[in-house]
């Protein structure tokens, strides 16, 4: 399964105290359309989990609605894309349900499957995902701290229930240790390929369905200088990197991971594995 989160400029930004800059959000415009692109010329069908504010975009939302008509998947990465755990467990239901509602209604699509910013969640949160009517989250790492962070034993490297909500799915995202940081793209982008290949090895030996998690990020223009001052801002967008540097290795990573799985929609993993994993 190929998953894509929406981080533009502005939840980035948001995320680090940066004060982001006013205008047209170059990173999530340009992330997404040379995404689509990619996409298009491999014939995968991705996830896309939408930050349901930037539907009041008209740039945003064009795209958006091109992106379905396109075949694609609409998940959700909450409204406002701020880090659930810290919030009240009001505005965590609104951040949860609200943004389903918002995007279902908007882009005229189930909205299946949510994503929390930054992973981080706890066991509140994955009851009001379940509440919510979403029937899977991919926000865990098998991990002792995501285990602990929903009160449950372990959580399991293949797809699973997450009791007592026991129609809710957990598709989690991959192992890595023992190294050090996961090993997704925008990991792998900063630390080389040959990263990316240790972490899919280990999943490939496990056995487990994977989840591709790709951001904004990888794969779009590097954001001109006055927008991004200073290192942090160009390491955290990857505005050190080309546009077609990135694709070309994300274009690696992604023929790396269809040598070794078959890549569907995130709604055909659910379709034919939701019995087999009681």
């Amino acid at each position: 399964m190929v998953h894509l989160d929406l981080d533009g400029y502005s939840a980035i930004c948001a995320a680090h105290g940066w004060e982001a800059p006013h205008g047209r959000d170059q990173l999530f415009l340009t992330g997404l359309s040379n995404a689509l692109d990619a996409l298009a010329q491999t014939g995968v069908k991705a996830t896309l989990f939408v930050i349901a504010q930037d539907l009041a975009d008209p740039d945003k939302l064009a795209l958006l609605r091109s992106a379905v008509a396109q075949g694609h998947e609409i998940g959700s990465h909450t409204v406002t894309h701020r880090r659930l755990t810290t919030l009240s467990s009001r505005e965590k239901a609104s951040e949860v349900r609200d943004s389903r509602e918002q995007i279902a209604a908007t882009l005229g699509v189930p909205v299946l499957g949510f994503r929390a910013p930054a992973f981080d969640l706890d066991r509140e949160v994955i009851d009001l995902v379940a509440q919510a009517g979403y029937r899977y989250d991919s926000s865990l790492f098998p991990n002792a701290r995501a285990a602990r962070s929903i009160r449950v034993e372990r959580v399991s490297e293949w797809p699973h229930r997450l009791p007592p909500a026991s129609e809710l799915m957990e598709l989690p995202l991959p192992g890595f240790a023992p190294l050090p940081v996961p090993y997704h793209p925008c990991y792998s982008l900063v630390l080389g390929t040959w990263y990316f290949r240790a972490g899919l090895q280990r999943t490939a030996r496990i056995g487990s369905p994977l989840v591709l998690l790709f951001h904004l990020t990888d794969f779009a223009d590097p954001l001109p200088s006055e927008s991004a001052p200073g290192w942090k801002r160009r390491f955290f967008t990857l505005s050190y990197l080309s546009a077609a540097e990135k694709r070309r290795r994300c274009g690696l990573m992604l023929a790396e991971v269809a040598g070794r799985y078959q890549l569907g929609p995130t709604a055909d993993l659910l379709e034919g594995n939701l019995e087999a994993v009681n």
